[in-house]
């Protein structure tokens, strides 16, 4: 990985995110440079319904804008100059530009983007996940509150044999190359599984690039919960990163995140590495 991507919101007070942490971390230990997009902060008050008001809400909103997000962005931009990583910086500058246009944008031109899992927890931040995924053709790497490793020591990929799946593993191979175990695990239960890519076949793959060390598991979905097994699984092994394709369903033109996918966006116990 040569060029990392990292998203964060403006806020009145300045917190390093999960996700900051990590991805200076990252870039640190893989001599990357690392590009900051801050995010604009919510309103802090609705659109007033008359003219007048409407002017110095305005006003008001765009000052305050400017303010948190160049704020945010020089006491982020302080933490990188310290690690010693190479740091291009960039910040939301207008109030009704879409949320995370640019953000994509900048995506596109990344070897893989960081993002706080926290932020699948409100509809906005869920959005830019879910854009990310679907518009970037970038992986992105979900950091919950305690990170750990960022070279992961124990993967596991979720394995299910499809395209997805498959994209996920090519996309996270320096991560999975580093490691010194490598575990594709397939949970049944939810899905026919009958004409999947055996694990054999992706463990002579994964050989094929140098990782020897791959083990495969196959389990039993309880009760057709899959992304409660994969949460359990990952706590008795030890894992310190999920390698998994994001499955999506067409509903009314829009992308909807799969049922596993979503559970593990909610709730993923260590970074979980997102391809589609």
């Amino acid at each position: 990985m040569r060029c990392i991507l990292v998203g964060i919101e403006a806020a009145p007070e300045f917190v390093e995110t999960p996700a900051l942490e990590y991805a200076i971390s990252l870039a640190a230990d893989c001599g990357a440079s690392l590009s900051l997009y801050v995010f604009a902060p919510p309103p802090s008050a609705p659109w007033p319904m008359t003219t007048g008001s409407a002017s110095a809400w305005l006003e008001n909103e765009t000052e305050r804008l400017e303010q948190q997000t160049a704020a945010t962005t020089r006491a982020a931009s302080k933490l990188v100059s310290q690690a010693g990583v190479d740091l291009v910086a960039e910040h939301a500058n207008a109030l009704f530009e879409p949320r995370d246009a640019r953000f994509v944008q900048l995506a596109r031109v990344h070897d893989v983007v960081i993002f706080d899992a926290a932020a699948a927890a409100d509809s906005s931040g869920r959005r830019v996940i879910e854009d990310m995924l679907f518009d970037s053709g970038r992986p992105v790497v979900l950091i919950p509150r305690f990170a750990g490793n960022v070279s992961p020591r124990r993967i596991a990929i979720a394995w299910d044999g499809s395209a997805r799946a498959a994209r996920a593993v090519k996309d996270a191979l320096p991560f999975l190359i580093a490691a010194d175990l490598v575990v594709a695990v397939t949970i049944t239960g939810e899905k026919d599984l009958s004409r999947m890519a055996p694990g054999a076949d992706l463990a002579s793959y994964l050989a094929r690039h140098g990782i020897r060390n791959c083990k495969l598991a196959t389990l039993a979905g309880a009760g057709g919960d899959v992304a409660a097994r994969l949460r359990l699984f990952v706590a008795e092994e030890d894992v310190e990163m999920i390698v998994m394709g994001a499955f999506v369903h067409s509903r009314f033109r829009e992308a909807v995140l799969g049922g596993v996918t979503r559970s593990m966006l909610d709730d993923t116990p260590v970074p979980l590495f997102l391809s589609h």
